[in-house]
């Protein structure tokens, strides 16, 4: 008890403690080890030994059939030439020649078929007829048949083929006269490199594979060994056990194993199945070098864990401290922030409620801790926010950043808008959301301030361009009523008295001539800008007219080809509408001629979908850019803009297919009243580039 008592104070050392559990767990990573490498060699060395097992009965049925097959063929053969010999057909007749070459057809394994007579005289065969008659009166297959009067199967011992220099087995049967007299012998000479190839499984580790005659001999074994074929050797008692499997035979020495050894039903032959342990054991080499690695690695894995947690031991109290001043930190950051924290837990109530939030919703923490989310936002939206919470704890919903809007409710029941940002994060097991937010109604104020103040300024602009086309129908009409006038009875004076002049005072005559011809290039001019200021034509014929005139005049004045595809419903769009597309088709061609360089002018201006479409394409030099990559906007582009945000229109300026510059124009028709705040709408939702003019 003393002594456990002393143990249980030296482990009570946190450092002492993790040294101990660490040499302990070493000391079981390498035991457990060795232990499971032993036990998988036995398993090893047991599948090898079943597996040859189960390759000697394989290979052992293979071979018996095949052998059993030529004792068939044999025994066909010695009935018919029996028949035939009641018939008085001699043995060397070739009849029986067509019936051993017949037999052998289709059957690798049998090289040839013969007939023995009974002196000892091949007179027969399947290989040529006829054949020369060779003596084989003291081969042992004539001198076993002829001595014993049975039916016995006979398999001699291997030989080499006196005409391939193969080695051949022959399988012998006795043929008998009626009267049950010797008659001769049925040879079949085996070819054994068929058995050999038939036993060459190629397995990792199931080899050699010998086939014996009862007595020891060897006649085949894969892989081939010359020096061994015809020699005896003594071969083990092969009683089945009680289930019916040949006994396991081990060997040792230098290629130690396992070997079956199993008899061939049937015949006089017996099948040796060998496993050896190299090569069973070759895959359970590589695995022990890889477990003895990985345990290595494991035991210094464990050491160092060891020593890291006995650093770490020793840094814990500091830790601890560092983490309690943290917290402290936290606190104070969220005690101080300017947003509002809020945090709930999965039942969605509250657990955090920073100053800024009992400012902001006019709860104390107090009150607010414990209580409901949904007390803090309006009845009408408490149902969406729960359904929201739950598909952003599923994952099914992206964590919303800062600009998120939702409505806030103070606990006087004022409502007012927040701007939040919702995250979640899992402590201890447990799901925490929390949400900073951000009251902006002074925001909100101030951006519908800044609303009307931008509705008043476009109505201000209406008004400009209204009281513009006003000031210049009134000087295009001071201009060709007045001033146009006085000019044309100048020019008349002037004609009255340039052919007087002319008789009396030819020089004066010049001069009035001279001051004639300046007189009318001045009246050309004066009716140049009366129309440029407000055409006649926009007013007497429509928008249509207009358009094609200006589309001629900025040819002819230009240079520059110019293609016009104007739809003649163009002219059902109200006056004003009307002024507007003739003023930004003037407004366009003018950049045209002043900044494209172009050589071709694409114009169309069509009714399409209850919208007035100008669209106006050149191949010049296309936009140019400033410095900073934005493109200066000019005079020209707002005069567009503020003509095209009138009607609700749409306006859109970037590079033509040519490499010039494209400009599109769209006006809904019956817009006129929908007020300035939606054509800025409308038009501040398309990119707008221009060259500067």
């Amino acid at each position: 008890m003393e002594t456990l008592a002393r143990f249980r104070h030296w482990v009570q050392n946190p450092v002492r403690a993790v040294l101990l559990l660490g040499s302990l767990a070493l000391g079981m990573v390498l035991m457990s080890t060795e232990i499971y490498l032993v036990g998988l060699r036995d398993s090893e060395l047991r599948h090898a030994a079943e597996e040859a097992g189960s390759m000697s009965r394989v290979i052992g049925d293979q071979t018996a059939r095949a052998l059993q097959g030529v004792h068939l063929v044999i025994g066909a053969v010695v009935d018919r030439v029996s028949q035939l010999e009641q018939r008085r057909i001699p043995l060397d007749d070739e009849l029986i020649h067509v019936m051993l070459r017949t037999r052998i057809e289709g059957m690798p394994h049998i090289g040839a078929l013969f007939v023995v007579d009974a002196h000892g005289t091949v007179v027969n065969a399947s290989a040529d007829f006829p054949i020369p008659h060779v003596r084989v009166a003291d081969r042992d297959y004539f001198q076993f048949h002829r001595t014993k009067p049975g039916g016995e199967v006979f398999i001699g011992p291997p030989l080499v083929n006196r005409m391939g220099g193969k080695w051949t087995v022959h399988m012998s049967h006795r043929i008998n006269r009626p009267d049950g007299a010797f008659a001769g012998v049925v040879v079949a000479a085996l070819n054994l490199d068929y058995f050999e190839q038939l036993h060459n499984l190629k397995l990792e580790y199931i080899s050699p594979i010998a086939l014996y005659l009862s007595d020891g001999r060897l006649l085949t074994r894969t892989p081939r060994n010359e020096a061994m074929i015809g020699r005896s050797f003594a071969l083990p008692p092969r009683k089945m056990d009680a289930g019916g499997s040949p006994p396991v035979v081990r060997f040792g020495g230098d290629a130690a194993g396992v070997a079956i050894y199993r008899d061939i039903a049937g015949f006089p032959l017996t099948l040796a199945v060998s496993a050896l342990d190299a090569a069973a054991l070759t895959s359970w080499h590589e695995n022990a070098v890889t477990l003895r690695l990985g345990a290595g690695a494991m035991a210094a894995f464990i050491a160092l864990i060891t020593l890291l947690l006995v650093r770490e031991l020793k840094r814990e109290q500091a830790l601890a401290e560092n983490l309690a001043q943290t917290g402290e930190t936290l606190q104070a950051m969220i005690d101080t922030a300017l947003d509002a924290i809020v945090s709930v837990d999965m039942a969605q109530r509250v657990v955090l409620f920073n100053p800024a939030a009992e400012k902001m919703f006019a709860c104390s923490a107090a009150d607010a801790i414990g209580a409901p989310l949904s007390r803090f936002l309006p009845e009408r939206y408490r149902e969406t926010h729960a359904r929201h919470i739950d598909e952003f704890r599923d994952g099914s919903a992206a964590a919303r950043a800062m600009g998120s809007e939702v409505v806030g409710l103070r606990a006087n029941g004022e409502e007012f808008p927040i701007e939040t940002s919702l995250s979640q994060v899992t402590v201890a097991g447990q799901t925490l959301f929390t949400a900073v937010l951000r009251d902006i109604s002074e925001r909100h104020r101030a951006e519908q301030a800044m609303t009307a103040t931008n509705a008043e300024l476009r109505r201000l602009s209406e008004s400009l361009i209204m009281v513009r086309e006003s000031e210049r129908n009134r000087i295009a009409r001071e201009l060709h009523d007045e001033l146009g006038q006085q000019l044309m009875r100048l020019r008349l004076d002037l004609s009255s008295l340039a052919g007087p002049l002319q008789k009396s005072h030819p020089e004066l005559g010049r001069r009035v001539k001279v001051m004639k011809d300046l007189l009318a290039d001045t009246v050309a001019s004066v009716r140049r800008i009366t129309t440029e200021l407000r055409p006649p034509l926009l007013d007497d014929l429509g928008l249509v007219a207009a358009a094609e005139w200006l589309t001629n005049d900025f040819s002819q004045r230009s240079g520059v080809g110019i293609e016009v595809d104007i739809d003649a419903g163009a002219d059902t769009c109200e006056p004003g509408m009307a002024t507007a597309v003739y003023r930004i088709l003037q407004e366009a061609l003018t950049n045209v001629a002043r900044h494209a360089a172009a050589s071709r002018v694409s114009v169309t201006l069509k009714l399409e979908h209850e919208a007035l479409r100008l669209a106006i394409e050149d191949d010049g030099r296309g936009l140019h850019a400033s410095s900073t990559g934005i493109f200066c906007a000019g005079n020209g582009l707002v005069g567009m803009r503020e003509r095209v945000l009138m009607f609700s229109g749409q306006l859109r300026i970037g590079e033509s297919a040519a490499g010039g510059v494209a400009i599109e124009v769209s006006l809904p028709l019956g817009q006129r009243d929908a007020g300035p705040a939606a054509g800025l709408a409308a038009a501040d939702a398309e990119p707008i580039q221009e060259q500067a003019t």
